[in-house]
């Protein structure tokens, strides 16, 4: 279940339940996929590296995550990752909505930290690695946040609730600053990126065009094609089938549909095409990855 959560990560939707907005996925590359595509959302992402390396890229900015590094994703940054140089890796990721902890109240930690944190006035390291000082305080913090959702002892709710607040403690005692100067975080770009990706997750099940997406955003098409590959890292028509193949893969693993199915569900009326691009991001077809996966289980 927890894969099958991370494959179907998007800008909304419930991360938990409305009781516990806290969920953790265990994600291992490239034994579900190789890539997961640029998203945002509310909540907040930690990702903390069991093993291996991952290319992560965040606001606009690329990073090599290796083993032990833990990764702070803020509500609304824009962000992907994707396997980096073939290597085999595992991480874990943590994904809470700060309501939990923030609520209705107006009490000191809402007032001066956190609500503050929200609104971009402190600034945070993307990427904190192990041998920063005091990394081993945080990493046992968020060790204890993912086995307290491993393992759902009694009372593992309140456990989770006061080990984030014991996480904030020490990211705003050593790892945080206020920052002093006003910036404006949703500048153009980001916002035209959001609103390109919108359309994408909106449309995926028909056929986008070019001229369709460069419209959303008042570009002609050509500046928009070079746009989007100099801030996406890759061209349009490659971010949207390897959108498409996510949730292509998700449905093989968690459906019963056939391979025509799955590809008319997410806007592909060729199937040789949907087989060849398929094969060529997981060296398989569909069929044997439906077969190897559920083998592996």
């Amino acid at each position: 279940m927890q894969q099958e959560e991370l494959l179907s990560l998007k800008e909304t939707g419930q991360k938990g339940d409305f009781l516990l907005p806290y969920m953790v996925a265990k994600t291992v590359m490239p034994d579900f996929y190789t890539t997961y595509p640029m998203h945002w959302h509310d909540e907040m992402e930690i990702v903390y590296i069991e093993k291996g390396e991952i290319e992560e890229y965040i606001d606009l900015e690329s990073y090599n995550v290796r083993e032990g590094d833990i990764v702070l994703i803020n509500p609304c940054l824009l962000h992907s990752f994707r396997q980096k140089d073939g290597i085999r890796s595992i991480f874990r990721t943590i994904i809470f909505n700060l309501n939990m902890l923030t609520g209705n109240n107006t009490d000191a930690c809402a007032i001066k930290y956190l609500t503050p944190f929200l609104d971009g006035n402190y600034i945070n390291p993307i990427v904190i690695s192990s041998d920063a000082p005091h990394y081993d305080e945080l990493a046992v913090s968020v060790r204890r946040l993912i086995d307290e959702y491993d393992n759902k002892t009694p009372f593992y709710e309140m456990k989770i609730k006061a080990e984030l607040f014991n996480m904030f403690y020490i990211l705003f005692s050593y790892f945080f600053s206020p920052d002093i100067h006003e910036t404006n975080i949703k500048d153009n770009t980001t916002r035209n990126i959001k609103t390109i990706l919108d359309y994408i997750d909106e449309n995926y099940m028909k056929t986008i065009t070019i001229d369709e997406l460069a419209d959303s955003v008042n570009l002609s098409k050509h500046y928009f094609m070079r746009f989007f590959k100099k801030y996406m890292g890759m061209t349009c028509i490659e971010y949207i089938n390897d959108y498409r193949l996510n949730i292509a893969t998700n449905l093989l693993l968690t459906t019963g549909m056939q391979i025509t199915e799955v590809a008319a569900r997410i806007g592909i009326t060729n199937l040789s095409y949907f087989n060849r691009i398929f094969k060529k991001k997981y060296n398989m077809t569909p069929k044997e990855y439906r077969y190897n996966v559920d083998n592996r289980k």
